[in-house]
């Protein structure tokens, strides 16, 4: 049986944690070739919350020893609001059966236009 796990995505001002409504949360999967494959749309509601997203993850059995694949998926994570810069995760790791939180915070766009700010996921230790 496929397992899942789930992803809550919480956006707010840099610094300050004021929760940021209206972002829209794109979650997305990287195929073999290369390009994405887009698994879910969410907007922020008033508490700055999207989700949870219901994500796929590899079956726990089959990872539990170091000759095993790893025991969650990665994903990529797209935040943006037209009053804040572009807010980029790359490999966002999802377990089975772990509800993951991801703190995204978002920088007001300056005078000068706009930005984007990748962070990558440090994979955590197994």
């Amino acid at each position: 049986m496929p397992q899942t796990g789930s992803l809550i995505v919480r956006v707010f001002l840099s610094r300050a944690q004021i929760p940021i409504s209206g972002a829209t949360a794109v979650v997305a999967s990287a195929k073999e070739d290369g390009r994405h494959e887009i698994i879910a749309v969410r907007i922020t509601d008033e508490s700055g919350i999207a989700g949870p997203f219901e994500l796929a993850a590899p079956d726990l059995d089959e990872s539990l020893s170091p000759d095993k694949p790893d025991p969650f998926f990665n994903y990529m994570l797209l935040v943006e609001h037209p009053d804040y810069e572009l807010a980029t995760f790359l490999n966002l790791q999802v377990f089975p059966g772990v509800q993951t939180v991801q703190d995204v915070p978002m920088i007001p766009r300056d005078a000068q236009g706009s930005g984007s700010g990748v962070t990558t996921v440090t994979p955590q230790p197994l």
